[in-house]
């Protein structure tokens, strides 16, 4: 299997954590609700968000792709391969409160970011056809620490990262919902 995106943004991560999940779906019917997948709206996701920012995080009224929910929230979408792979990333304080997020980056500026005390996340949802109607859905998430911000980002981690991964494996779940859903109507009909 060739290289994933995610290599060419944060290819030595301090941390990295990652997750799949199998999809009975071909992979554009699994991309396309990944895009429309409002992260928010497991219930777990929202009170771990809760917990994480002492705000409960709003769920979408409007649905609206995930490139544009993302938009003013200090994300960059990195690199899209439609169907493949989807990366994105961040800048920011992550053990603060407010995650200290620099807002606005270009994937460039984030390639080339190594500031002092922050850290830089990258994060992708990438799919692999397991055959014609099954797909296996991956998400993985790297962090690089730069200077004092590695010990900071360790202890905030030991706290959060395994709560971490229960988000991620709850972003998953409902996509896979939705995917094998509209395969089994499109097989239906």
């Amino acid at each position: 299997m060739e290289n994933a995106s995610i290599d060419d943004f944060l290819p030595d991560p301090d941390f990295a954590a990652s997750y799949e999940i199998r999809v009975q779906a071909p992979s554009p019917v699994v991309y396309a609700d990944l895009l429309r997948a409002d992260f928010h709206e497991h219930w777990l996701v929202r009170v771990l968000m809760t917990l994480r920012t002492g705000k409960r995080p709003m769920r979408h009224a409007v649905p609206r792709d995930l490139r544009q929910r993302l938009e003013g929230t200090g994300f960059v979408v990195l690199k899209e391969i439609p169907n493949e792979e989807l990366v994105i990333g961040v800048v920011g304080k992550f053990w603060r409160p407010d995650g200290g997020r620099y807002l606005e980056l270009t994937p460039q500026e984030f390639v080339e970011f190594s500031r002092e005390g922050y850290a830089k996340a990258a994060w992708n949802f990438r799919l692999r056809a397991e055959s014609p109607q099954a797909s296996i859905l991956s998400t993985e998430t790297r962090i690089q620490c730069f200077g004092a911000a590695l010990w900071k980002f360790r202890a905030y981690w030991s706290v959060v990262g395994p709560f971490s991964g229960l988000i991620r494996k709850a972003i998953l779940q409902p996509v896979k919902v939705k995917a094998e859903g509209e395969a089994v109507a499109a097989i239906s009909a």
